[in-house]
Protein backbone atom coordinates (compact mmCIF):
# COMPACT_ATOMS: atom_id res chain seq x y z
CA UNK A 1 0.00 0.00 0.00
CA UNK A 2 1.26 3.33 -0.88
CA UNK A 3 1.32 5.75 1.63
CA UNK A 4 -0.13 9.21 1.85
CA UNK A 5 3.27 11.25 1.66
CA UNK A 6 2.97 14.47 3.84
CA UNK A 7 5.57 17.04 4.21
CA UNK A 8 5.35 19.81 6.77
CA UNK A 9 7.30 22.83 6.40
CA UNK A 10 7.54 24.18 10.21
CA UNK A 11 8.67 22.42 13.20
CA UNK A 12 7.65 24.62 15.96
CA UNK A 13 4.44 23.76 17.86
CA UNK A 14 1.62 22.87 15.65
CA UNK A 15 4.10 21.35 13.01
CA UNK A 16 5.26 18.77 15.88
CA UNK A 17 2.11 17.99 16.91
CA UNK A 18 0.79 17.37 13.39
CA UNK A 19 3.64 14.98 13.07
CA UNK A 20 2.87 13.53 15.88
CA UNK A 21 -0.45 12.66 14.59
CA UNK A 22 0.16 11.35 11.23
CA UNK A 23 3.42 9.47 12.54
CA UNK A 24 2.30 6.49 13.99
CA UNK A 25 -0.82 5.82 11.33
CA UNK A 26 -0.45 3.64 8.73
CA UNK A 27 -1.91 5.40 6.08
CA UNK A 28 0.53 8.37 6.00
CA UNK A 29 4.52 9.39 5.73
CA UNK A 30 5.87 12.51 7.18
CA UNK A 31 8.66 14.31 6.88
CA UNK A 32 9.33 17.21 9.12
CA UNK A 33 11.24 20.70 7.39
CA UNK A 34 12.76 23.55 8.91
CA UNK A 35 14.98 26.22 8.48
CA UNK A 36 16.56 25.97 11.94
CA UNK A 37 18.95 23.81 12.88
CA UNK A 38 17.96 23.35 16.61
CA UNK A 39 14.21 23.12 15.21
CA UNK A 40 15.33 19.75 13.28
CA UNK A 41 17.61 18.21 16.18
CA UNK A 42 14.78 18.78 18.46
CA UNK A 43 12.39 16.74 15.68
CA UNK A 44 14.80 14.02 15.12
CA UNK A 45 15.06 13.51 19.22
CA UNK A 46 11.10 13.19 19.21
CA UNK A 47 11.54 10.27 16.46
CA UNK A 48 10.78 12.17 13.75
CA UNK A 49 12.05 12.06 10.00
CA UNK A 50 13.34 16.23 9.36
CA UNK A 51 15.31 17.83 7.46
CA UNK A 52 17.23 21.26 7.26
CA UNK A 53 15.97 23.67 4.65
CA UNK A 54 15.03 27.43 4.11
CA UNK A 55 11.53 28.04 3.19
CA UNK A 56 13.54 30.95 0.53
CA UNK A 57 15.54 28.60 -0.69
CA UNK A 58 13.37 27.59 -3.46
CA UNK A 59 15.43 24.58 -5.71
CA UNK A 60 16.16 22.76 -2.15
CA UNK A 61 12.37 23.05 -1.13
CA UNK A 62 11.09 21.89 -4.79
CA UNK A 63 13.32 18.97 -4.33
CA UNK A 64 11.93 17.93 -0.90
CA UNK A 65 8.28 18.48 -2.27
CA UNK A 66 8.77 16.31 -5.65
CA UNK A 67 7.64 13.50 -4.12
CA UNK A 68 5.05 14.45 -1.58
CA UNK A 69 1.42 14.30 -1.83
CA UNK A 70 0.35 17.51 0.38
CA UNK A 71 2.66 19.84 1.86
CA UNK A 72 1.17 21.61 5.06
CA UNK A 73 2.83 25.56 5.87
CA UNK A 74 3.27 25.56 9.58
CA UNK A 75 5.29 28.46 9.06
CA UNK A 76 4.56 32.61 9.91
CA UNK A 77 2.16 33.99 8.21
CA UNK A 78 4.80 35.92 5.94
CA UNK A 79 6.34 32.76 4.59
CA UNK A 80 2.60 30.91 3.53
CA UNK A 81 2.90 32.19 0.11
CA UNK A 82 5.98 30.49 -0.74
CA UNK A 83 5.08 27.46 0.46
CA UNK A 84 1.96 27.74 -1.76
CA UNK A 85 4.11 28.66 -4.86
CA UNK A 86 6.20 25.18 -4.43
CA UNK A 87 3.08 23.55 -4.02
CA UNK A 88 1.62 24.90 -7.07
CA UNK A 89 4.60 24.43 -9.15
CA UNK A 90 4.39 20.65 -8.33
CA UNK A 91 0.63 20.19 -8.38
CA UNK A 92 0.82 18.89 -4.85
CA UNK A 93 -2.35 19.93 -2.02
CA UNK A 94 -1.37 23.04 0.35
CA UNK A 95 -2.26 23.46 3.65
CA UNK A 96 -1.60 25.90 6.38
CA UNK A 97 -2.74 27.50 9.70
CA UNK A 98 -2.65 31.62 8.55
CA UNK A 99 -5.67 33.68 8.24
CA UNK A 100 -6.87 33.43 4.48
CA UNK A 101 -7.25 37.32 4.36
CA UNK A 102 -4.21 38.07 5.14
CA UNK A 103 -2.14 35.39 2.71
CA UNK A 104 -4.71 36.08 0.04
CA UNK A 105 -5.08 32.34 -0.73
CA UNK A 106 -8.66 31.04 -1.40
CA UNK A 107 -9.71 27.43 -0.23
CA UNK A 108 -10.23 25.02 -3.48
CA UNK A 109 -11.59 21.93 -3.13
CA UNK A 110 -9.51 18.73 -5.25
CA UNK A 111 -10.52 17.83 -8.86
CA UNK A 112 -9.81 15.57 -11.18
CA UNK A 113 -7.39 18.56 -12.51
CA UNK A 114 -5.95 21.01 -9.50
CA UNK A 115 -4.97 20.29 -6.28
CA UNK A 116 -6.47 21.64 -3.05
CA UNK A 117 -5.58 24.47 -1.41
CA UNK A 118 -7.30 25.11 2.59
CA UNK A 119 -5.75 27.96 3.98
CA UNK A 120 -7.01 28.97 7.52
CA UNK A 121 -6.74 24.69 8.35
CA UNK A 122 -6.46 25.40 12.31
CA UNK A 123 -9.22 26.32 15.16
CA UNK A 124 -10.46 29.51 14.82
CA UNK A 125 -10.13 30.42 11.52
CA UNK A 126 -10.19 26.41 10.95
CA UNK A 127 -12.16 24.13 12.53
CA UNK A 128 -14.74 26.50 13.86
CA UNK A 129 -15.45 27.34 10.20
CA UNK A 130 -16.27 24.05 9.78
CA UNK A 131 -18.43 23.79 13.02
CA UNK A 132 -20.19 27.11 12.25
CA UNK A 133 -20.96 25.73 9.02
CA UNK A 134 -22.94 22.18 9.66
CA UNK A 135 -24.75 23.88 12.31
CA UNK A 136 -26.24 26.33 10.44
CA UNK A 137 -27.24 24.09 7.70
CA UNK A 138 -29.68 22.24 10.12
CA UNK A 139 -31.31 25.17 10.32
CA UNK A 140 -34.03 26.81 7.51
CA UNK A 141 -32.90 30.41 8.45
CA UNK A 142 -31.19 32.04 11.38
CA UNK A 143 -32.00 35.00 12.84
CA UNK A 144 -28.71 35.35 15.72
CA UNK A 145 -25.57 33.52 15.20
CA UNK A 146 -23.09 33.97 17.97
CA UNK A 147 -19.17 32.62 17.72
CA UNK A 148 -17.75 32.37 20.91
CA UNK A 149 -14.11 31.23 20.79
CA UNK A 150 -11.00 30.90 23.44
CA UNK A 151 -7.71 29.47 23.76
CA UNK A 152 -6.94 30.20 27.43
CA UNK A 153 -4.75 29.02 30.35
CA UNK A 154 -7.04 25.98 32.12
CA UNK A 155 -6.82 27.86 35.34
CA UNK A 156 -6.46 32.10 35.40
CA UNK A 157 -3.41 32.62 35.63
CA UNK A 158 -2.57 36.70 37.19
CA UNK A 159 -4.87 39.49 36.97
CA UNK A 160 -5.30 39.32 33.10
CA UNK A 161 -6.10 35.64 33.29
CA UNK A 162 -3.89 34.70 30.25
CA UNK A 163 -0.48 33.96 28.85
CA UNK A 164 1.84 33.53 26.28
CA UNK A 165 -0.10 30.43 24.47
CA UNK A 166 0.01 31.88 20.67
CA UNK A 167 1.29 34.54 18.81
CA UNK A 168 1.08 37.87 20.67
CA UNK A 169 1.60 40.69 17.39
CA UNK A 170 -1.58 38.27 16.29
CA UNK A 171 -3.53 38.57 19.69
CA UNK A 172 -2.82 42.51 19.74
CA UNK A 173 -3.55 42.34 16.39
CA UNK A 174 -7.28 41.00 16.74
CA UNK A 175 -8.07 43.03 19.66
CA UNK A 176 -7.44 46.73 17.55
CA UNK A 177 -8.53 45.76 14.38
CA UNK A 178 -12.04 46.18 12.93
CA UNK A 179 -14.59 42.88 13.37
CA UNK A 180 -16.38 41.54 10.46
CA UNK A 181 -19.82 40.61 11.41
CA UNK A 182 -23.27 40.64 9.75
CA UNK A 183 -26.50 42.85 10.60
CA UNK A 184 -29.15 42.04 8.63
CA UNK A 185 -27.99 40.02 6.10
CA UNK A 186 -25.58 42.64 5.16
CA UNK A 187 -21.46 42.52 6.15
CA UNK A 188 -20.37 44.95 8.18
CA UNK A 189 -17.46 46.25 10.92
CA UNK A 190 -17.44 47.15 14.41
CA UNK A 191 -14.36 48.11 16.50
CA UNK A 192 -12.52 45.00 18.42
CA UNK A 193 -13.47 44.88 22.47
CA UNK A 194 -17.27 45.53 22.23
CA UNK A 195 -20.19 43.03 22.87
CA UNK A 196 -18.87 42.48 25.72
CA UNK A 197 -21.19 39.39 27.75
CA UNK A 198 -20.68 37.14 30.85
CA UNK A 199 -21.38 33.40 30.92
CA UNK A 200 -21.67 30.47 32.47
CA UNK A 201 -20.54 26.84 31.38
CA UNK A 202 -20.93 24.04 33.84
CA UNK A 203 -20.83 26.55 36.56
CA UNK A 204 -17.00 28.34 35.75
CA UNK A 205 -17.90 32.42 34.79
CA UNK A 206 -16.37 33.29 30.99
CA UNK A 207 -16.45 36.81 29.39
CA UNK A 208 -16.43 37.05 25.86
CA UNK A 209 -16.29 40.24 23.42
CA UNK A 210 -15.53 40.68 19.44
CA UNK A 211 -12.87 40.53 17.99
CA UNK A 212 -11.26 40.52 14.44
CA UNK A 213 -9.81 37.30 12.63
CA UNK A 214 -11.08 34.64 14.69
CA UNK A 215 -13.43 32.94 11.66
CA UNK A 216 -12.19 33.52 7.99
CA UNK A 217 -14.98 35.12 7.02
CA UNK A 218 -18.52 34.81 8.68
CA UNK A 219 -20.41 35.46 5.30
CA UNK A 220 -18.81 32.58 3.86
CA UNK A 221 -19.38 29.77 6.47
CA UNK A 222 -23.04 30.62 6.64
CA UNK A 223 -24.16 30.70 3.16
CA UNK A 224 -26.38 33.65 3.03
CA UNK A 225 -28.65 31.82 5.73
CA UNK A 226 -27.86 34.02 8.71
CA UNK A 227 -29.51 37.50 9.22
CA UNK A 228 -26.84 38.72 12.53
CA UNK A 229 -23.80 36.78 13.43
CA UNK A 230 -20.87 37.87 15.50
CA UNK A 231 -17.29 36.49 16.71
CA UNK A 232 -16.39 36.65 20.36
CA UNK A 233 -13.37 35.54 22.39
CA UNK A 234 -13.59 34.04 25.39
CA UNK A 235 -11.59 34.89 28.38
CA UNK A 236 -11.31 34.30 31.82
CA UNK A 237 -13.56 37.30 33.96
CA UNK A 238 -11.83 40.77 34.17
CA UNK A 239 -9.06 40.43 31.27
CA UNK A 240 -11.01 42.76 29.24
CA UNK A 241 -10.91 45.69 31.51
CA UNK A 242 -7.12 45.00 32.23
CA UNK A 243 -6.90 45.09 28.46
CA UNK A 244 -8.67 48.14 27.34
CA UNK A 245 -6.32 50.00 30.77
CA UNK A 246 -3.10 49.33 28.65
CA UNK A 247 -5.00 50.83 25.79
CA UNK A 248 -6.41 53.45 26.74
CA UNK A 249 -5.71 54.55 29.74
CA UNK A 250 -2.13 54.25 29.05
CA UNK A 251 -2.27 55.15 25.63
CA UNK A 252 -0.49 52.10 23.91
CA UNK A 253 -3.22 51.57 21.22
CA UNK A 254 -1.35 54.11 19.65
CA UNK A 255 1.98 51.99 20.32
CA UNK A 256 0.88 48.72 19.34
CA UNK A 257 4.76 47.48 18.93
CA UNK A 258 5.62 48.93 22.42
CA UNK A 259 2.05 46.58 23.79
CA UNK A 260 3.02 43.36 21.82
CA UNK A 261 7.14 43.61 23.56
CA UNK A 262 5.26 43.94 26.90
CA UNK A 263 2.46 41.21 26.31
CA UNK A 264 5.50 38.94 25.22
CA UNK A 265 7.74 39.79 27.45
CA UNK A 266 5.75 40.04 30.73
CA UNK A 267 2.98 37.11 29.95
CA UNK A 268 4.18 34.01 31.27
CA UNK A 269 4.28 30.98 28.93
CA UNK A 270 1.17 28.34 29.17
CA UNK A 271 1.80 24.71 28.93
CA UNK A 272 -1.82 23.79 30.38
CA UNK A 273 -4.33 25.27 28.29
CA UNK A 274 -7.50 24.67 26.58
CA UNK A 275 -9.87 25.88 24.16
CA UNK A 276 -13.69 26.54 24.42
CA UNK A 277 -15.77 26.78 21.65
CA UNK A 278 -19.46 28.02 21.86
CA UNK A 279 -21.47 28.30 18.84
CA UNK A 280 -25.09 29.10 19.38
CA UNK A 281 -27.87 29.88 16.43
CA UNK A 282 -31.48 31.13 17.11
CA UNK A 283 -34.05 30.63 14.00
CA UNK A 284 -36.04 28.51 12.21
CA UNK A 285 -36.31 24.95 11.62
CA UNK A 286 -39.21 22.70 9.44
CA UNK A 287 -41.62 25.94 10.25
CA UNK A 288 -40.71 26.05 13.50
CA UNK A 289 -38.71 28.15 15.76
CA UNK A 290 -35.39 26.66 16.52
CA UNK A 291 -32.39 26.89 19.15
CA UNK A 292 -29.18 25.22 19.12
CA UNK A 293 -25.80 25.45 20.77
CA UNK A 294 -22.64 23.78 19.99
CA UNK A 295 -20.46 22.96 22.98
CA UNK A 296 -16.69 21.58 22.57
CA UNK A 297 -13.50 21.45 24.47
CA UNK A 298 -10.06 20.68 23.70
CA UNK A 299 -7.70 20.29 26.21
CA UNK A 300 -3.78 19.88 26.19
CA UNK A 301 -1.89 16.92 27.19
CA UNK A 302 0.94 17.15 30.03
CA UNK A 303 4.71 16.03 29.18
CA UNK A 304 5.43 12.49 29.80
CA UNK A 305 9.11 10.96 28.99
CA UNK A 306 9.94 11.91 25.99
CA UNK A 307 6.74 13.11 25.01
CA UNK A 308 7.24 16.85 25.62
CA UNK A 309 3.07 17.05 25.79
CA UNK A 310 0.59 19.55 23.48
CA UNK A 311 -0.73 22.41 23.98
CA UNK A 312 -4.64 22.80 23.24
CA UNK A 313 -4.33 25.00 20.12
CA UNK A 314 -1.43 23.11 18.83
CA UNK A 315 -3.82 19.91 19.26
CA UNK A 316 -6.51 21.20 17.50
CA UNK A 317 -5.07 22.38 14.97
CA UNK A 318 -3.27 19.15 14.54
CA UNK A 319 -6.42 17.18 14.43
CA UNK A 320 -7.97 19.66 11.91
CA UNK A 321 -5.58 19.08 9.78
CA UNK A 322 -5.14 15.13 10.32
CA UNK A 323 -8.76 15.38 9.44
CA UNK A 324 -8.37 17.37 6.16
CA UNK A 325 -5.39 15.11 4.62
CA UNK A 326 -7.27 12.26 5.93
CA UNK A 327 -9.77 13.35 3.32
CA UNK A 328 -7.56 14.47 0.48
CA UNK A 329 -5.78 10.77 0.96
CA UNK A 330 -9.55 9.08 0.43
CA UNK A 331 -10.72 11.83 -2.49
CA UNK A 332 -13.89 12.56 0.13
CA UNK A 333 -15.15 15.96 0.77
CA UNK A 334 -13.67 17.71 3.44
CA UNK A 335 -16.81 17.56 5.57
CA UNK A 336 -15.12 17.78 8.70
CA UNK A 337 -17.25 18.82 10.77
CA UNK A 338 -20.41 16.67 9.75
CA UNK A 339 -18.12 13.39 10.57
CA UNK A 340 -16.23 15.20 13.75
CA UNK A 341 -17.93 12.87 16.50
CA UNK A 342 -16.70 9.95 14.29
CA UNK A 343 -13.69 10.93 12.74
CA UNK A 344 -10.18 9.01 14.07
CA UNK A 345 -7.96 12.08 14.28
CA UNK A 346 -10.99 14.60 15.68
CA UNK A 347 -12.92 11.90 17.96
CA UNK A 348 -10.44 11.96 20.80
CA UNK A 349 -9.79 15.85 20.94
CA UNK A 350 -12.98 17.61 20.61
CA UNK A 351 -14.77 17.00 23.75
CA UNK A 352 -18.48 18.26 24.38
Amino acid sequence: MKRFEVVIVGAGRVGLALAARLRDDAFFSVVLVDGVLDAVDRATALGHEAVLCDVMAEPELLAILRRADAVVAAVPERLVSRVAAAAAKLGIHHLDFSDAQATGLRRREATADLPAIYPAAGVAPGLVDDLVADLVARFDTVDDLVVRVGAIPRRRIGRLGYGRIWDMKGLVGEYTRPAEVIVDGEIGHVPALSGYETFDLDGTPFEAFVTADGSSGLAAATAGKVRNACFKTIRHPGHLDYMLFLLDDLGLRSRLDTLTNLLTNGLPQVADDMVVIHIGARGRKAGKKHQEVVVRRIHSTPASGRDPGCGALARGAAAHAAALLDALRTGHPADVAAKAPADRFLASVLES
